[in-house]
């Protein structure tokens, strides 16, 4: 199977997950800038935001994945400060929640429009930490197969990747044509959940539906009856002629299919990963 081991450093190890995590982080704060600037929010407060985020989520999510294996730790408290063996999503989701609430309550940002300016960034951090998994699904004799003692397996990781990417493409894309607040991250919202329900078809478990998938349906679905059931536009169309007035992307063609450049990219990362490994 691939190796968790990215490069090691001495006595250091270099996990593939943590540095593909951070350097998708590192792409999603910059797209975040970006897009902040153009709607023209404080820069500054913007990444004073994102580094609390990013701080407060790390901490919550290993403080949560001890208290949930506590006996372990109790049994070998050397590993209390060693995040590779372990961090918690629910965990990382309070801590941005805690961050998030507190920012909105001390600036005037909406909750929906920055929930706007963090979509794409997302969908872009989590196709670069896809590429850095080591989960293999089942057994398949695809070209695409990650190979292992001369058995191939489905690629999760890179599948995740292209699923969450194209997510990417397409909000970022529609970024200057969105038609009320919060409709980016109603997409992202929706792809990454798709792409989660596809992907759990490869993967290899007994039951009917894994939970990632289960996951993925409920993340859809929320999406759906958010859309269905709320007036999402009311009062907000001002505003958004507002940033819509801010224009389309006037770059030509062939700047505007680049995004496949970076789809290709993390790809070669992948497999390069699964043949040393």
């Amino acid at each position: 199977m691939m190796d968790t081991v990215l490069f090691t450093l001495g006595p250091f190890h270099v996990y593939a997950y943590g540095a593909m995590l951070s350097l998708g982080y590192g792409a999603a704060v910059m797209l975040a800038l970006r897009e902040a600037r153009r709607r023209g929010w404080s820069t500054d407060l913007m990444l004073d935001y994102l580094i609390c985020v990013f701080l407060a989520g790390l901490l919550m999510a290993r403080v949560l994945f001890v208290l949930c294996e506590l006996p372990y730790f109790i049994a070998f408290p050397e590993e209390l400060l060693s995040i590779n063996n372990g961090l918690s999503s629910l965990g990382a989701l309070l801590g941005f929640g805690v961050v998030t609430a507190w920012i909105l309550r001390e600036t005037n940002w909406h909750y929906r429009h920055l929930a706007d300016v963090l979509a794409a960034p997302l969908a872009l951090a989590t196709a670069i930490a896809s590429v850095g998994t080591s989960r293999v699904g089942k057994v398949t004799a695809l070209a695409l197969a990650v190979v292992s003692d001369g058995q191939g397996f489905h690629p999760l990781g890179a599948y995740q990747a292209i699923g969450n990417y194209l997510t990417f493409v397409v909000v970022w894309s529609l970024r200057r044509r969105a038609m009320f607040p919060g409709q980016l991250a109603l997409l992202t919202v929706f792809g990454l959940g798709l792409t989660q329900f596809i992907v759990g078809f490869f993967n290899d478990h007994t039951l009917i539906l894994s939970g990632g998938q289960l996951l993925g349906l409920l993340a859809m679905a929320l999406v759906i009856y958010v859309v269905r059931s709320t007036d999402i536009t009311e009062g907000e169309d001002d505003e958004m002629e507002h940033y819509r007035a801010l224009g389309p992307s006037k770059a030509p063609w062939y700047r505007r299919i680049s995004w496949i450049w970076g789809l290709l990219l993390l790809l070669y990362v992948y497999y390069l990963r699964a043949t040393y490994s």
